[in-house]
């Protein structure tokens, strides 16, 4: 769909979301957790119990230590409560280190944050689910009722931050690895692109010496084809020069020797 989008020319939402925004969405989202969280450790109001009278109500919270349940059954709730608020402050210390460039965002960082921010919510909502088993089971037996108050919704909504926290820790992730990939495509392009520039260049010399030397040398060789040419035409000259003058004094000499006949027989 996303792929769809992209080709039409149409960004979605994903994409236009940078890994900034994301980590600075992510940062909001643990934070808000964590101040839910400890505004729930401070607040005791979280049911009101009620021992049958209006006038006979006592808060609760699974913060505190209380003598209702005789065999202290919410121990395990505050274990529990006292591990999610352990990793929620270690989560959002990450994300806090991980968006000032504290830390390098590796992939071990990534799944750290995604481990903490759905194993965090996980078990807070374990403990909910199990706070509001405790609360029943007592309903018959320690008080006649009780009612839940505003501070459990605010645990709730930590919960839904927490997973929201955990997704863009995922879409983070996803687009650091295609930001990844992107630049090692990019890496690879630009190698083979000098690599090819590299070949052209030890290429085009001889290129250039055919094309500026060739036609040169093949004057030359017409030159020098001409100039044994002429130096041919100037031997065949020379000597028939030579032959003519050697007529020529022949001819000369003989009319001097039939005058030098003629003087002797006379």
């Amino acid at each position: 769909m996303g792929g769809g989008w992209s080709q039409l020319g149409i960004s979605t939402p994903v994409v236009q979301l940078s890994t900034r925004n994301i980590q600075a969405l992510n940062m909001l989202f643990s934070s808000w957790a964590l101040v839910f969280l400890s505004f729930g450790i401070m607040v005791d109001d979280w049911v009101t119990l009620n021992f049958g009278t209006k006038t006979n109500m006592q808060s609760h919270s699974p913060w505190i230590h209380t003598t209702i349940w005789p065999k202290d059954d919410l121990k395990v709730i505050r274990i529990m409560m006292i591990l999610v608020i352990s990793f929620s402050f270690f989560h959002n210390l990450f994300l806090g280190l991980e968006f000032t460039f504290m830390i390098p965002q590796t992939k071990c960082i990534f799944l750290i944050t995604v481990f903490l921010s759905f194993f965090t919510g996980i078990l807070l909502l374990c403990a909910l689910l199990l706070y509001h088993l405790k609360l029943r089971q007592g309903q018959s037996v320690y008080y006649s009722g009780y009612k839940i108050t505003w501070i459990i919704s605010t645990a709730y909504l930590s919960v839904f931050f927490l997973f929201a926290s955990g997704i863009l820790c995922l879409l983070q992730y996803k687009q650091s690895m295609n930001s990844a990939k992107e630049s090692h495509d990019t890496q690879q392009s630009g190698s083979s692109i000098e690599v090819i520039s590299l070949q052209k260049l030890t290429v085009m010399p001889h290129s250039i010496v055919h094309q500026q030397w060739g036609p040169k040398c093949s004057t030359d060789g017409k030159r020098k084809g001409t100039e044994d040419v002429l130096d041919s035409r100037g031997l065949r000259c020379w000597a028939m020069a030579l032959l003519l003058g050697s007529v020529r004094t022949s001819s000369d000499l003989q009319p001097q020797r039939l005058d030098f006949f003629h003087s002797e027989s006379s």
